[in-house]
């Protein structure tokens, strides 16, 4: 029972934030893209900037890791700059990425 009406909050879900893009972008006179459904999805709150710039630090470290010959506290030191936080911070964006990570492989 549990999974049928998880797919059935998924579906209303999926439709009525279709939906509600869509009239976003005719009153806003926008082309209904990827970059204004980002916009839209920060605009109405419904991804926080914490969210925002952990996806981007992580994002980022895959990027820079390899050019920096997999050197890891350069690449946290680096970030640590470009995003004005500690490299304690990172390091915790990192870690908790990681563990994240893990228990996505156990759970699928």
């Amino acid at each position: 029972m549990k999974h049928s009406t998880r797919k059935q909050e998924m579906d209303i879900f999926c439709k009525k934030l279709h939906l509600n893009f869509q009239r976003y972008c005719t009153e806003h006179q926008l082309p209904e893209e990827l970059d204004n459904f980002t916009t839209y999805l920060i605009d109405q709150e419904l991804i926080d900037n914490h969210t925002i710039r952990q996806y981007a630090i992580l994002e980022l470290f895959k990027d820079l890791y390899p050019e920096n010959k997999h050197r890891k506290t350069h690449t946290v030191e680096l970030l640590a700059n470009r995003f004005n936080l500690t490299p304690r911070s990172i390091w915790n964006v990192l870690r908790k990425g990681e563990k994240e990570e893990r228990s996505e492989k156990v759970r699928g």
